[in-house]
């Protein structure tokens, strides 16, 4: 818990990492609401599988754009203007009417998504590098427990203001008016501002192992996060009161994780952690697909412990390539990693719509199986170089 500690005794690194839990806070009151969004719009999994699909594009797009401003500006003050633009285009959807307009409201989420996770991490990079510090999977941490609260009290809340429209406008305006408050700790920022050319094939090679496995976990973890209340609801027969406590509990766990992580970082080293982390997701999904709701949402908390520090990990190793910039390194893993994690949800959409939600989160085991094998490979190559 000693990155826990440093992050809530200097107040710099708690106002970026509390981003991290505005930005979580947001997704999973979101969640919470797909299943009456589906409903008053009159569409199947399929469809919104289908609609989602928009906000991957939309994320995709602002791949190069980003970063381009995050240079010019400073990643400080880019990072809270995308704070700005990402509570705002969170209306989009609550006030889509009927598909198409759902699907245009779901793009420019994502691009105000994908905008707001590469400044964000691309700060955490940066704070870490200039101030020496590690926080990374700490700051993390704040991402899941902005989840926690949003899926635990979501439900609970929806259904005492009867109000999506008001229930999400409490959100906004409290995340705003926090991060006003807490936005000169770092809207000063500035990163790396020397260039080191254009990386050779050698330094990209592992990027591109290390960003296929981010890719991999966020496409799982973006499927929960969608998908995990309906398939509670629909395959599960969980009460509607009761739907947001598997992504509430995978959050929870992801917490716990991400506060220990740099802690087992040092001791164990990324790729062995990250073997470990795999493995464990892979128990936890064969916990989800057990027919039975106590079962399956503690299966939830286990892929989420399994999945916890994967993520902070991927980045910290892209961000000490040798011959790539922190930034581009952090920007390109924060890419690829926000478009996996809004693909996973139209890819279980498809097959939800083709067979059902069951299967999709088989498909989801055999990725994470995936994910598996490739850090087990790679942690066993490292292994063999260090004789």
């Amino acid at each position: 818990m000693l990155a826990l500690r440093l992050l809530f005794q200097n107040k710099k690194y708690f106002a970026s990492a509390f981003l991290y839990a505005c930005t979580s806070l947001i997704f999973s009151t979101w969640v919470t609401y797909i299943p009456q969004i589906a409903e008053k719009i009159g569409i199947t999994e399929g469809r919104i599988g289908q609609a989602i699909f928009f906000s991957a594009m939309g994320g995709f797009v602002m791949i190069r754009i980003c970063r381009h401003f995050v240079d010019k500006v400073g990643v400080g003050r880019y990072m809270y203007f995308a704070l700005i633009a990402y509570c705002v285009s969170f209306y989009g959807p609550f006030l889509a009417y009927d598909y198409t307009t759902l699907c245009i409201s779901l793009f420019v989420f994502g691009m105000a998504n994908s905008s707001y996770s590469i400044a964000l991490n691309s700060l955490t990079a940066t704070i870490e590098k200039q101030d020496k510090v590690y926080v990374m999977s700490g700051s993390h941490g704040f991402w899941s427990l902005g989840g926690m609260v949003g899926a635990a009290t979501g439900s609970f809340i929806a259904a005492l203001i009867n109000s999506p429209i008001v229930h999400i406008s409490i959100v906004v305006l409290i995340i705003l008016i926090i991060q006003t408050r807490l936005r000169k700790q770092y809207y000063d920022r500035r990163g790396e501002l020397q260039q080191l050319g254009k990386p050779k094939s050698a330094s990209m090679k592992p990027l591109y192992v290390i960003a296929l496995i981010g890719l991999i976990l966020m496409v799982s973890e973006g499927a929960i996060a969608d998908w995990g209340a309906l398939y509670l609801k629909k395959i599960i027969f969980l009460n509607i009161k009761y739907i947001g406590f598997g992504y509430a509990a995978f959050s929870l766990a992801m917490m716990i994780g991400r506060f220990t992580g740099d802690a087992l970082s040092r001791r164990l080293g990324s790729w062995q952690l990250i073997t470990y982390s795999c493995l464990l997701g892979l128990v936890g999904f064969l916990l989800v697909l057990v027919l039975n709701p106590i079962v399956s949402i503690f299966g939830f908390f286990v892929v989420g412990l399994g999945f916890s520090v994967v993520v902070p990990e991927v980045f910290r190793l892209a961000s000490r390539i040798e011959g790539i910039k922190t930034a581009d390194g952090v920007s390109f893993i924060s890419a690829t990693s926000n478009i996996g994690f809004l693909i996973g949800p139209v890819l279980l959409g498809f097959i939800a719509e083709l067979k059902s939600l069951h299967l999709s989160f088989m498909v989801l085991t055999i990725f994470v199986s995936l994910a598996f094998f490739i850090a087990l490979w790679q942690y066993k190559k490292l292994k063999v170089n260090q004789k």
